[in-house]
Parts: structure tokens; C-alpha cells; sequence
């Protein structure tokens, strides 16, 4: 008689589980009173799993299939599965728009009102309400989370909030048990990205005195009330005539990179039958550099590859993974969700560091786009923006 799936010996059971998807962790879960436990025990040593891949999930789901989003479900493509989850929010009646992810969250902003969200264990916990300044709404750019909060301890949360009556970017953090948002002090106006890196924040950003883009420094522990920047590097700007230049920082175990990438845009006239000449737009990604940005020294050192890593990149989030343990997921690659949503360009790619070329990433609707005015036509239909999210089984020590 063969023995029992039931009987495998736990320490095995265990390292095999800690090999599988999220969705496949729930799915082994449900065969038996064991594995469940199994299952259960992991969930409490998150850092024993191996990493997963991204997932992706739009910035704003107000439809889903072209129907409104009354069950309040938030939509993923899981890009291992090539499939699609709907997962309802526990949070809030109205669903929120995801300013950013990070260690398995999302970061939820909807009017004033802000949250973290897991949305695979449905924990959620309410942060204070979004600053004002100078008596002047803000809205939310980006968010980033310093670390897990399922796992205890201390963890800040850091927006870009914008002053549409200002035309300026604000950093403001706040610490886990905060009543309020505390802003970070410093020179510049616009921020490209943040990301933090052992223990402090780092910003890509723009000073108020020179168009000059620099990689900044933040310590939000050993700072007072209001922190400001120390640089790092300044970077050559490549900006040219008709080019966007987009910057996205992530860290991976021992390095701070810089992805910059440049999108060419050309135009042309095309002549629409009974209608005059119209001027066309198109665009296209001419270059991409990795910089690894040595914070020690100050300098900037390019690469020629990611060796074990991938990176996931948006305007809400970037994320570096390492492939050893996922035979599914190339090394050396770079996804890009290229969200220009100041010319109204946004698309989703692939590229290969070895072969220096693109393909187009391939996905299915993913909630549906909103309808805008358009020049030709009454509405017109845009993609929403495309965040990229690591998800994460960990059970929060403290459930809010």
C-alpha cells in the first residue's frame, strides 16, 4: 500500500511548499488538515519563500469588463499564469486607486483618505489622511513602504504628493502609529522616483535652482521632525529635442540601480480624406541604461548586465527580482510599463539587456479603459496605467 500525501514528513513538506506560487500555496492548502498547517507555518516565515512573480494590477478600476465595479474587486494578471484574479478589497465600500506597491502591499489613496491594503490575506491599516499645503490640496503620485509591516516592527511610508495650483512636487513620510504626515524638506520640484535602500530613502529628483537631475539621500531615522536631502550624484542629463527621459530606482540585495530610459517621439503630418492635415505623434523607446549608484563614493557606474536580476518597472512601482529560484523568469530582462501620461503615450514591453531589443508584452484587458474626449471623436478610449505588485502570503502580526 502506497503511503499518504498526508504522511510526507513535515521539514520536507515544508522546504517543497516553499518553492510553489501564492496561488498555488492556497491550492495545496486545500487538500488536507496537514498541509494546511504546513502552509500555515510558512505564512508566518515569509522570508523562508522564494520570491514571486510580479503580478500587474491597474492604477484605477473603476470597470471591470466594461461593467462597473459594484463588487469592488480589484483586477490581476498573474504573469506566471497568464491569467487574470479578481480579488475583493475587505477595506472600504469605494475602491481606491493604487498610488504604489511595495513587500506585498498596495498603497491606497481615495479622496483623503489613505491605506495599505494586502490584498492576498485582506489585512488592511488606515494611515492619517493626506497633508494640505499651504492650505492647497495635494494629490498622490507615487508611494513607497519601507518594509513589511506584517512582519512588526517599525516601517515608514513616503508619497510624492502634487500641487496642481503650485506646479510642485512635496515628499512627505510618516512612521508607523503617526497621527500625522510630516514633509521632507529639500530643493526640489519634481521627483522621478524613490525607492528605499538599506534603511534610508533615495529620490531621484530635480533642484528648484538647475534643471540638474540628481540621486538624493534621505534618513528618516536619525533625522528630526524634518528631514532634508544630502546628495549623492548628480546625473548627465541626455534630454533632447522631442525626447522624454524617464528615471526608475529599485534595489536589489546589495545594489541601488538606475534605469533610465529615454522615448523618442516623432511626428508627421498624415492626410485624413475630407479632413485637413493632421499632425501625428509617434513614439518609441531609442535607449535604455542601467547605472548602478554607488551611495558610498557618489558616483555612477553603467552596466552591461543584471546577472541574476530582472527588473519590473512603472511609474507606481519598480521591483528587482531574483530569478534564481524561478525557472519560469529569464534573467537579464526588463519589463517596462511605459506610462507617459504627460504626451498620452503608454505601452508595455519587454527588453533584453543581451540582444538590446523589445517585444511587446502581451495582456489581456486588464479592467477597462476610461473614455475621454478626443480631437476625431466624441470619446476615445485609454489604457489605464499598470502597476507591478509581488504578492505576498505573509499573516500580519497585529491584524488591523
Amino acid at each position: 500500500m502506497s503511503p499518504s500525501w498526508s504522511e510526507i514528513p513535515t521539514d520536507l513538506l515544508y522546504s517543497i511548499l516553499s518553492k510553489l506560487s501564492t496561488p498555488d500555496l492556497f491550492r495545496s492548502a486545500a487538500v488536507c488538515s496537514h498541509w494546511s498547517a504546513v502552509v500555515d507555518k510558512l505564512r508566518r516565515s515569509p522570508g523562508d519563500q522564494r520570491p514571486q512573480m510580479p503580478w500587474l494590477v491597474p492604477e484605477e478600476q473603476f470597470l471591470i469588463d466594461g461593467d462597473c465595479n459594484y463588487q469592488n474587486n480589484y483586477n490581476f494578471f498573474s504573469l506566471s499564469e497568464g491569467r487574470v484574479y479578481d480579488i475583493p478589497s475587505p477595506a472600504t465600500r469605494f475602491l481606491k486607486t493604487v498610488a504604489g506597491s511595495s513587500h506585498g502591499w498596495l498603497i491606497t489613496v481615495r479622496k483623503v483618505s489613505v491605506q495599505l491594503l494586502n490584498p492576498i490575506t485582506q489585512v488592511h491599516i488606515n494611515l492619517p489622511s493626506t497633508p494640505t499645503v499651504g492650505g492647497r490640496n495635494v494629490e498622490a503620485f507615487k508611494a513607497v513602504l519601507s518594509s513589511d509591516p506584517s512582519r512588526g516592527g517599525d516601517y515608514s511610508v513616503v508619497f510624492v504628493f502634487y500641487s496642481r495650483s503650485m506646479r510642485k512636487e512635496f515628499l512627505f513620510f510618516v512612521n508607523a502609529g503617526d497621527e500625522e504626515w510630516k514633509m521632507i524638506n529639500g530643493g526640489g520640484y519634481h521627483y522621478d522616483d524613490i525607492a528605499f535602500h538599506k534603511g534610508k530613502l533615495y529620490a531621484v529628483t530635480r533642484s528648484e535652482e538647475h534643471a540638474e537631475v540628481m540621486v538624493v539621500a534621505y534618513d528618516l531615522i536619525t533625522m528630526d521632525s524634518t528631514p532634508t536631502w544630502t546628495p549623492v550624484v548628480a546625473l548627465p542629463d541626455i534630454i533632447l529635442v522631442f525626447d522624454v527621459v524617464s528615471y526608475f530606482l529599485c534595489t536589489s540585495s546589495d545594489d541601488l540601480l538606475l534605469t533610465r530610459i529615454m522615448t523618442k517621439i516623432s511626428e508627421r503630418y498624415i492626410n485624413r480624406r475630407d479632413f485637413w492635415n493632421v499632425k501625428k505623434s509617434e513614439y518609441y523607446i531609442n535607449m535604455v541604461e542601467i547605472l548602478k549608484v554607488d551611495t558610498e563614493e557618489g558616483v555612477i557606474i553603467k552596466m552591461n548586465n543584471l546577472g541574476k536580476y530582472t527588473l519590473f518597472l512603472s511609474a507606481a512601482s519598480s521591483l528587482c527580482i531574483d530569478t534564481s529560484s524561478l525557472p519560469d523568469l529569464r534573467s537579464n530582462y526588463i519589463y517596462v510599463s511605459n506610462d507617459l501620461c504627460e504626451i498620452g503615450y503608454r505601452d508595455n514591453l519587454v527588453y533584453s539587456m543581451e540582444d538590446e531589443t523589445f517585444i511587446s508584452l502581451s495582456l489581456p484587458p486588464l479592467s477597462s479603459p476610461r473614455r475621454r474626449q478626443s480631437v476625431f471623436s466624441s470619446t476615445k478610449l485609454q489604457r489605464p496605467a499598470l502597476v507591478w505588485f509581488a504578492p505576498s502570503i505573509a499573516l500580519h502580526a497585529d491584524p488591523m
